[in-house]
């Protein structure tokens, strides 16, 4: 189609174009057309074009410097020309070009004008005045022109704002060019307006979902490798405020949820009203979060404000505030403001895209915080390994200070008749068996273990639980001042298959749970009873309860409600348990009166060896025993424990005096530790039983790891360190069932 056709003196167009098509191929018609015409031409621009507007130029055989050269085409500053040299007041500066290009031959003036000055500088009203006062002036001159109006600063409104003055708008859709004046259309004037105002608004909204995809596609690049929150929001906001063009803005960072701890991050305020500004703007969000919670974004005009804050807006030109929720699946993370000194500044217009552009960023920020609970679940992860590597090695060297201990104590137990005496000595040994369990459960704790399933009293493993987590109940109580307490009503009598560890996990986990969501105190309640083949467990609190919105997400690894003070791996870590057993959990809550867990597992057959049931010991003759200990009270205390069961026990300290023993003796057995200063107790067990392959050996270690089978294969029995007189003859008699001896 060809536009220039419509092209006449008298009369101006409207151009509306857009930041990715500033309608050069219509401008380079213009100037065609006005060439043709011997019209001098005025192109009122801010920023260099001559390279894309050439481009076009050249396909009417026009060469731009050429123009330039022989003075028919003049570039010129638009803010120089209308707002420097206030044209828009000064109507005359409009009326002397024309008069210039007459005098210097030409037969009119054709102007191209950028007004993008009007809407930087805060001008749209005065910009309307200056639209109506050059309708007398085209009237009575030789004067054309095409008015240039990027529909993503004005937004559609406001530039239809000028159709009272000016109904003529030439446009593109499709690479297709359309004109409406009053002359060329088939519709009356006021329907042609109806006609480009609601085609532009539908495209605006295509224009506006592709500059969202676009700029959240930027702003991701951008962010993506930020490593804090801050440098996050201050990037994002930055860049929303230049692509909304908000001549101030802020982000208050709300911490869990409260308005009283917040935090936040400024573009473009002064430092002298910053405080004053921010803190006021929170107060009347915090007022209105209700209203928040179900909008997209609320407008705030100076006319909301008192007095003080009205003098604030006023004396820094601001005359509109867009609040913007930092919202996404209902959790509020803060607020965003921005400000416009422009009455005129389209924030209606861009209150959705900053909204969604808004949303993206809470996204992107909580894949950022889900990364950094990965990055610190695995930096947590390497500090328990090292943990456990170092309490692993204190473990065994407090098992080689417990072993004499308890020895001495079975044997000074044997010796004392007097009952007071007696009952010290008992209470003695209670203390060490003590120790020796917290040991072992450092040891569990440092070193991770095969996952042998067994038969586990789950009633048991509650009781446990209660205790391992009362600690935790009882100081958090204490400390806030609030009233928590455990029933339990615990009817179920059968047994489940599992990890007996990991039974206990799930109970420690679902109570301190609960511990944590009753804020003001309350009760908790675990019930067990059995219902055909499966046991149901019921975990209750009277907590604050979980939103139905995320209630679905809560057995999803890392995800948390409780920021940073979890990590969202308990009730994940929960769900794979029971999966793993075959069971099932499900949980019921509503908000204000708390949560019920309801767990059921799959019933086992079957009966528990009480762990403090012994096994039958065959009665064995007087042995001769060599103890191997590089610790010389272990050493001393384990041959003290085999001469009171009446065995003759020989020690060693050194693995070179034990070997020159062994050489030069006949032992009936051997007990060597596993750590020795120049072998280590396995190297020991291989030279001896190549030697004397049939004397019993017995493998001493206060360590827990696994030992692979092949290192073994010379070994007849471990026995863990510190070990009872018991414990001792039953590994006797386990491994010299088939030594006899002549008394």
């Amino acid at each position: 189609m060809e536009v220039r056709k419509f092209f006449r003196d008298g009369l101006r167009y409207s151009m509306i174009c857009t930041s990715s098509d500033n309608g050069y191929d219509i401008i380079a018609e213009y100037i065609f057309w006005a060439m043709e015409n011997r019209k001098k031409c005025y192109y009122f621009i801010d920023h260099d074009c001559q390279m894309e507007l050439d481009f076009y130029l050249k396909k009417y055989g026009l060469d731009i410097k050429s123009i330039i050269e022989n003075k028919s085409f003049v570039f010129e500053s638009a803010f120089d020309f209308f707002i420097a040299k206030r044209t828009y007041i000064r109507h005359e500066n409009v009326i002397n070009l024309v008069n210039e290009a007459l005098e210097e031959g030409y037969s009119g003036v054709a102007v191209i004008s950028d007004r993008d000055c009007f809407f930087c500088q805060g001008l749209v009203e005065s910009l309307y005045e200056y639209e109506k006062a050059l309708n007398s002036i085209f009237s009575n001159s030789p004067i054309s022109a095409l008015c240039c109006y990027n529909i993503d600063k004005f937004g559609v409104d406001s530039i239809f704002a000028l159709k009272h003055v000016n109904p003529n708008f030439v446009y593109k859709s499709d690479n297709e060019v359309f004109i409406h004046n009053d002359k060329e259309v088939v519709f009356s004037p006021v329907e042609s307006v109806s006609v480009v105002y609601n085609f532009l608004k539908r495209r605006e909204k295509v224009l506006r979902e592709k500059k969202i995809y676009e700029f959240i596609s930027r702003l991701s690049r951008e962010i993506s490798y930020r490593k804090d929150e801050e440098e996050i929001f201050e990037i994002s906001l930055n860049a929303i405020c230049k692509a909304s063009y908000a001549d101030y803005g802020f982000v208050v960072i709300l911490k869990e949820n409260k308005h009283d701890e917040h935090k936040y991050i400024k573009s473009n305020i002064p430092d002298q009203i910053s405080n004053t500004y921010i803190e006021r703007i929170i107060k009347k969000l915090k007022n209105q979060e209700e209203i928040l919670s179900k909008v997209n974004y609320l407008i705030v005009k100076k006319d909301d404000f008192d007095d003080e804050l009205m003098e604030l807006y006023g004396k820094y030109g601001i005359h509109t505030s867009l609040a913007i929720p930092l919202r996404l699946n209902n959790n509020l993370y803060g607020y965003m403001c921005l400000a416009a000194n422009s009455r005129y500044i389209s924030v209606e217009e861009n209150s959705e895209f900053l909204f969604k552009i808004s949303e993206s960023i809470i996204q992107i920020l909580e894949e950022h915080r889900r990364y950094k609970r990965i990055q610190e679940s695995l930096i947590q992860s390497r500090k328990m390994q090292i943990l456990g590597e170092f309490t692993g090695g204190i473990a065994h060297e407090f098992n080689n200070v417990l072993t004499p201990v308890l020895g001495y104590i079975q044997i000074l137990k044997n010796e004392i008749d007097n009952p007071l005496l007696l009952r010290y000595v008992e209470m003695i040994e209670e203390s060490a068996k003590d120790g020796t369990n917290i040991v072992k459960r450092i040891q569990e704790f440092s070193k991770a273990r095969k996952k042998i399933k067994e038969l586990v009293d789950k009633d048991r493993a509650i009781i446990q639980a209660v205790e391992i987590t009362k600690p935790k109940w009882t100081f958090e109580s204490q400390l806030a001042k609030k009233y928590i307490d455990i029933n339990m009503s615990l009817e179920s009598n059968g047994l489940v298959e599992g990890v007996p560890t990991e039974i206990r996990e799930i109970f420690i986990n679902l109570i301190s749970n609960a511990v944590d969501a009753m804020v003001d105190g309350g009760i908790i309640s675990i019930k067990s009873f059995n219902v055909d083949n499966h046991v149901t467990i019921i975990v209750k609190d009277s907590g604050i309860g979980i939103e139905k919105e995320i209630k679905d997400r809560i057995f999803e690894p890392f995800f948390t409600t409780k920021n940073e003070k979890g990590n969202g791996l308990g009730l994940s870590i929960v769900c794979n348990i029971i999966k793993q057993m075959k069971g099932t959990i499900e949980v019921e809550s509503e908000v204000g009166k708390g949560s019920k867990f309801i767990i059921k597992l799959p019933l086992k057959a079957g009966n528990l060896i009480s762990s403090q049931q012994n096994k039958d010991i065959l009665s064995i003759d007087k042995l001769k025993i060599l103890v191997i200990d590089d610790q010389r009270a272990v050493a001393q205390t384990v041959a003290e424990m085999l001469k009171s069961m009446s065995h003759d026990a020989v020690y060693a300290t050194d693995d070179n005096e034990a070997i020159e023993k062994f050489d030069n003796e006949d032992f009936d057995c051997v007990m060597c530790d596993f750590a020795m200063p120049n072998y280590s107790g396995l190297q020991i067990a291989e030279r001896f039983k190549n030697k004397k392959p049939l004397v019993p050996f017995i493998l001493m270690t206060g360590w827990m790891g696994k030992f692979k089978a092949l290192d073994l294969k010379k070994i007849d029995k471990v026995i863990q360190k510190p070990f009872t007189i018991q414990e001792l003859q039953s590994a006797l008699s386990e491994v010299t069932s088939g030594i006899k001896k002549e008394a």
